[in-house]
C-alpha cells in the first residue's frame, strides 16, 4: 500500500510540472535541459538517453514520431500534418441557430395536366431521377380526344395541302381560275391553323413532340391515350401521393422531387445583430459555417445570399440565409444546426489551425518540430478563437513548425503519466 501512495504522489507530482522544456526553470520545477541538445543529452534513470526511453520520455513532454504516421506532400494517409506558424486573416464570428430547408429553386411538385387513371408507377419514394424519366402514366379519355382531333386535322390538312398544290399547277397552266387557287390556300390554312391548335393541345396536356408523334401513328390508333408524365428536373423523389389504378383530377399533386446537391440554412437573426451584419456584407461576402449533431466535428460551409426584410413579431429576430453544397446527401432538411456568420477582417495575425491546440488542465500547448521524427509539447498563450484557427499571443515565434492535424495522438503520448505509466517498475 505505501509502495502505491508514493507511486501516486510521484505521479501527481510530475503531472503538475510543466511537460515543455523551455518553462520548466521558470516554474521553479525540477530543470528540465533548456536547448535542444541539451534535451537530447539528458539520461533518464534507466541510464539511456532520455528521449529514447519509451517509458520516460513523455516525462520531457517529448513524443517521438513514426515516419509513416507523418503526411508528406502529395499523401493523404498520414495522421500528422506538420506545417509552419504563420500569420492568417483575423475573423469576425457571429453564432446564429439554424434550420437545414429544402432549396426551393431546386423543387418541383409533380402534377397531371389532365385528369385519368394512374395507369403505371415507374418510380419510388427516394429514388433518384434525372430530367425527362417518367415518373407515372395516365390513361386519360380527355387526351384520347386531343389525339382524334389532332389526327383528324392532320389528315385534313394533309389533303388540303395535295389540292393546293394541284391548284397551283393548273392556275400556272391557266387551266383553272386563280380563285380556284385562293380556296384552295385559304382550305388549306383553315386545317394548318387546326393542326396547330391540336398540337399546342396536347403539348399544354405535357407531351413532347415525339411523345405526340407515337401517340398519333396508325400504329396506336384506337388505343386510350395515356399521358407520360416526365420528372421537369434532377433530383430526388422525396413525396409520392399516388397508386396504381387511381382516379386522379388535373393539378393534383401527386409527387415532389428536390434536388438535395444543395440545401438552404435558414438562420435567426436578433435585432441588436442586424446593423452589424448589414455592414460587414456591405464590405464583402460573409460565409457560413455550420455543425450539426448527426455528425460531430464535421463543418459544413456555404455563403451568406438572403438577408430578410421583416421581423418576426413572436421572437424579434431576421430570417437570415446561406446555400450549402450538399453533393453525398447528408444534410437532410429539418434538421438543427450551430451555424457561425464568418467575416474576414483586414487585420493579419499569428494564428494556429484549431486542430493543432490541445488543451490539459486549463494549460494550452501545441506540439513543435525540434528536429526530423520528434516533437515538443509547447505552452502557449492563445487569443481570439476564429472559424478554423486561434490566434497565438505568446510562446510561438512565426515560421517554426508544429503539429497541424493529429496533435491528439501526440497528447495521448505525453499525457500517460495520468495513467500512471512507469510506476509499475
Amino acid at each position: 500500500m505505501t509502495t502505491k501512495i508514493v507511486c501516486f504522489l510521484a505521479v501527481a507530482a510530475l503531472t503538475l510540472s510543466p511537460l515543455f522544456a523551455e518553462e520548466g526553470a521558470a516554474h521553479g520545477h525540477a530543470a528540465i535541459p533548456q536547448t535542444v541538445d541539451r534535451l537530447f543529452a539528458v539520461q533518464c534513470e534507466h541510464k539511456v538517453p532520455q528521449h529514447t526511453c519509451d517509458e520516460c520520455r513523455y516525462e520531457l513532454g517529448l513524443v517521438k514520431l513514426d515516419a509513416s504516421l507523418i503526411r508528406t506532400e502529395g499523401q493523404t494517409n498520414g495522421l500528422i500534418r506538420i506545417e509552419p506558424v504563420g500569420r492568417h486573416t483575423a475573423q469576425i464570428l457571429l453564432p446564429l441557430s439554424g434550420e437545414i430547408a429544402l432549396n426551393a429553386n431546386a423543387l418541383a411538385h409533380i402534377a397531371p395536366r389532365v385528369p385519368g387513371i394512374v395507369c403505371a408507377v415507374r418510380t419510388d419514394l427516394g429514388s433518384r431521377v434525372k430530367k425527362g424519366d417518367v415518373l407515372f402514366e395516365i390513361e386519360s379519355p380527355e387526351l384520347s380526344r386531343a389525339i382524334g382531333a389532332y389526327r383528324k386535322n392532320r389528315a385534313l390538312a394533309a389533303l388540303a395541302l395535295k389540292n393546293l398544290e394541284r391548284e397551283r399547277a393548273l392556275a400556272e397552266k391557266k387551266i383553272s381560275p386563280e380563285s380556284d387557287r385562293i380556296d384552295a390556300q385559304m382550305k388549306y390554312d383553315e386545317y394548318r391553323i387546326e393542326l396547330e391548335a391540336a398540337a399546342n393541345e396536347l403539348a399544354v396536356m405535357g407531351l413532347d413532340a415525339a411523345t405526340i408523334a407515337d401517340l398519333a401513328s396508325d400504329a396506336r390508333a384506337g388505343s386510350v391515350g395515356t399521358v407520360p408524365v416526365r420528372a421537369p428536373l434532377a433530383g430526388t423523389v422525396i413525396e409520392r401521393r399516388l397508386t396504381p389504378g387511381e382516379v386522379v383530377e388535373a393539378g393534383r399533386d401527386l409527387m415532389t422531387i428536390a434536388d438535395l446537391s444543395a440545401v438552404w440554412v435558414w438562420m435567426s437573426l436578433y435585432e441588436r445583430d442586424l446593423a452589424r451584419l448589414l455592414e460587414e456584407t456591405k464590405k464583402r461576402p460573409a460565409r457560413v459555417r455550420i455543425a450539426t449533431s448527426a455528425f460531430p466535428g464535421a463543418v459544413f460551409e456555404g455563403a451568406l445570399d438572403l438577408i430578410g426584410a421583416s421581423v418576426d413579431e413572436g421572437d424579434r429576430t431576421v430570417k437570415v440565409r446561406a446555400t450549402l453544397k450538399n453533393p453525398d446527401g447528408l444534410l437532410r432538411p429539418g434538421m438543427f444546426c450551430a451555424s457561425t456568420v464568418v467575416f474576414e477582417t483586414g487585420e493579419r495575425v499569428l494564428a494556429v489551425p484549431k486542430s493543432a491546440v490541445m488543451t490539459d488542465e486549463g494549460a494550452s500547448f501545441v506540439f513543435r518540430k525540434i528536429r526530423d521524427g520528434f516533437v515538443l509539447r509547447t505552452d502557449v498563450k492563445t487569443g481570439r478563437v476564429f472559424a478554423d484557427s486561434v490566434e497565438i499571443l505568446s510562446g510561438l515565434p512565426e515560421g517554426e513548425k508544429i503539429v497541424a492535424e493529429g496533435a491528439f495522438v501526440c497528447k495521448s503520448d505525453v499525457l500517460r503519466a495520468k495513467m500512471g505509466a512507469g510506476c509499475a517498475d
